[in-house]
């Protein structure tokens, strides 16, 4: 099921919005302030998010550009919906990253629309995405415990990599002692890209370029992305090893 968050100080349209989309198979979180948001986008995992601009404990702009400026859910899309309905809200909405704009009083068949017509175009990028992030805290946490030390240019927490590192740089690098291990997270959609293959031979670069013991990994979710990697490395005689993980692994 599609899974929507409003964030609206107002009961009433929280209420109704949530009884209408619950109506039409969606799941549906809502929120009375902005303050807890962060939060529960990071428990609930929304594939979408109605956002209220005039709340008393945080105005929605900000909360927006909050969401947009940050790895972990710059992806989510968001429709403002709000009584500001001056072009100049609307453009401010849009221009810090909303990706639609409902104002009040609106008709719940138009807003609606405009949620499926934003999950048409997003949902399956919003989950994969969310699928990268989840792998990503699996294998943070799996070397922490392990005394790695972690760098990643996906969450903003972390520095991107090592001092000293030159060239491309990979979405996960573990350092421990004199050795180093390097991962990208592949998708069915990024190894189609013609640049695939390009970022293969960059990231085979790093071993000649790096003073120290380098092992490197493209990291899929599917057994048949396994054999296309596979044979893509295999043909290209390229030192690259390919780990297939499956999403159960990442639960725990």
């Amino acid at each position: 099921m599609r899974k929507i968050l409003i964030v609206d100080d107002d009961p009433e349209i929280l209420e109704l919005v949530k009884c209408f989309l619950e109506g039409r198979q969606m799941t549906v979180v809502t929120l009375p302030e902005g303050r807890k948001a962060v939060e529960t986008v990071l428990q609930f995992e929304p594939d979408l998010i109605i956002l209220d601009i005039d709340m008393p404990d945080v105005n929605g702009i900000d909360l927006l550009k909050f969401f947009k400026d940050r790895p972990m859910t710059s992806f989510i899309p968001v429709i403002m919906l709000t009584g500001k309905s001056a072009p100049s809200s609307q453009v401010s909405g849009l221009v810090s990253g909303a990706d639609d704009y409902v104002t009040k009083p609106f008709d719940l068949n138009v807003l609606y629309a405009r949620v499926i017509s934003v999950l048409r175009r997003s949902l399956q990028q919003t989950r994969l995405k969310y699928d990268q992030l989840n792998l990503l805290r699996y294998l943070i946490k799996r070397y922490t415990k392990r005394d790695f030390s972690i760098y990643t240019k996906l969450l903003k927490e972390f520095e991107d990599h090592p001092n000293y590192w030159r060239g491309f740089v990979p979405d996960l690098i573990i350092e421990k002692g004199n050795k180093y291990r390097c991962f990208n997270f592949e998708t069915t959609q990024s190894i189609i890209e013609e640049t695939f293959l390009d970022r293969l031979r960059t990231m085979a670069d790093i071993i000649n370029t790096w003073h120290k013991s380098i092992e490197i990994s493209i990291i899929v979710r599917t057994k048949e992305n396994m054999r296309i990697v596979s044979r893509i490395i295999e043909e290209n005689k390229l030192p690259i090893t390919v780990k297939f993980i499956k999403k159960t692994a990442t639960k725990s």
